[in-house]
């Protein structure tokens, strides 16, 4: 079992809901620290391609942000759409449709995400690092018609939310 202790050694100065929501879930599975190099490693998907020394140099803060799909960059656009996509039409696997129930009522009853999705700025939009699901929830929620929010005594949540951005210290981005 990997503790957030374990990972906070490797990165003291990243925030620990970034830490507890990204990395710790994945390395219950995937072992900490990842492998250097990290070959063909579950690690290297998880992190775009760079391996823990580069993460190393990635600072975060909270911003708001827009988060609509035309803000997001085609790759992460593409996973909401698929996860909405398998929602919509029934074929969501037992684990997809356990996290989208997790933030269905909290996005819908509160306007918020419950964790800020872990992102980053590319030159094509915001990469969803960590938050796929919860995005993919925040627009099924945005699809409800004005008639349901009444209904239920709720409002649309705004599209500006607060987001976790990372920025690498030399500018460079992850892969995909």
């Amino acid at each position: 079992m990997v503790e957030m202790a374990d990972i906070k050694n490797d990165l003291p100065d990243w925030p620990d809901d970034v830490i507890e929501q990204w990395l710790h879930y994945f390395a219950q599975d995937c072992g900490w620290p990842p492998p250097e190099p990290l070959g063909n490693h579950r690690w290297k998907g998880l992190l775009g391609g760079k391996p823990l020394s580069w993460w190393k140099k990635v600072s975060w803060k909270k911003e708001k942000i827009k988060c609509d799909l035309p803000s997001l960059t085609a790759k992460s656009r593409a996973d909401v759409r698929e996860i909405v996509a398998e929602m919509n039409t029934g074929k969501a696997d037992e684990n997809t449709k356990k996290r989208i129930a997790r933030s269905w009522l909290y996005i819908k009853d509160n306007g918020v995400f419950p964790h800020g999705p872990v992102t980053m700025k590319k030159p094509d939009g915001i990469s969803l690092i960590d938050g796929n699901h919860r995005m993919a929830v925040f627009e099924m929620v945005q699809s409800l018609t004005d008639a349901q929010f009444a209904q239920a005594n709720l409002q649309r949540p705004s599209r500006d939310q607060e987001v976790w951005v990372g920025t690498h210290s030399g500018g460079e981005v992850p892969d995909g």
